[in-house]
C-alpha cells in the first residue's frame, strides 16, 4: 500500500517551498497553475478550520488512492482561528515525485452575530517546476520561476479540481455558497 505522508526530504523542503511558492511568481505564467474560488460559508471560523482538519485526515486514513486530485499525500501544515478570521495551508504531494501544489483557506467573518457567515478566498497552487524529492528543489525552482508548466490545463486544471473536491467534502457538514470572483 502506498504511503499517505511525504517522504524526508519532502518534509524539510516542502513547507520552504510552500511560503517561497516560485511558481507563482512571474504574473505572465501564474494562472495556468492555480485555481481561485470564494466561498460564502454559514458557520464559524472554528467549525470551518476544524471541518477542513477532518476533511484532509479522511483523506488521508489508509486511503491514500482517495486524496484530494492526484494527490495522495495530504496534510495541513498550518491552521489559525479566532472570531474574526482564519487560515489554513494544506500541502498536496504527489505519490511518487512529489510534486507539491498548495491550498491555502483565508477566511474572514462577515457576520459575527446570531447566524454567522464567512466568506472565504480559497487558492490551490502549484509550488514550482521540479519536485520537492529532488535535493535543493526549493533553489531549482527559484532559478526556474519563468518557465512555464501547466498543472492540467483549463479544461483538466488540478488545482481547480482540488478545491471542488474540498468544497464538496466540506459541503456535506457546512453550508457553502460558491460566488463569483
Amino acid at each position: 500500500m502506498p504511503s499517505s505522508s511525504p517522504s524526508c526530504i519532502s518534509r524539510v523542503q516542502g513547507p520552504v517551498q510552500a511560503i517561497l511558492r516560485p511558481g507563482q511568481w512571474c504574473f505572465g505564467v501564474r494562472a495556468i497553475r492555480q485555481g481561485i474560488e470564494r466561498w460564502q460559508v454559514m458557520g464559524t471560523v472554528e467549525d470551518l478550520v476544524t471541518q477542513v482538519v477532518a476533511a484532509v485526515e479522511q483523506f488521508q486514513q489508509g486511503n491514500p488512492e482517495k486524496g484530494l486530485a492526484n494527490s495522495r499525500k495530504v496534510r495541513v501544515t498550518k491552521k489559525r482561528a479566532t472570531a474574526e478570521s482564519g487560515f489554513v495551508r494544506i500541502e498536496n504531494y504527489t505519490q511518487v515525485s512529489e510534486w507539491l501544489d498548495v491550498l491555502e483557506l483565508h477566511i474572514t467573518t462577515i457576520n459575527p452575530s446570531d447566524e454567522p457567515m464567512l466568506s472565504v478566498y480559497a487558492k490551490s497552487f502549484s509550488s514550482g517546476a521540479f519536485p520537492t524529492v529532488l535535493p535543493c528543489a526549493p533553489l531549482l525552482n527559484i532559478a526556474c520561476c519563468w518557465f512555464p508548466f501547466s498543472d492540467g490545463g483549463p479544461a483538466n486544471s488540478l488545482n481547480k479540481q482540488r478545491l471542488e473536491e474540498l468544497r464538496s467534502k466540506l459541503s456535506e457538514h457546512l453550508s457553502i455558497e460558491l460566488k463569483k470572483h
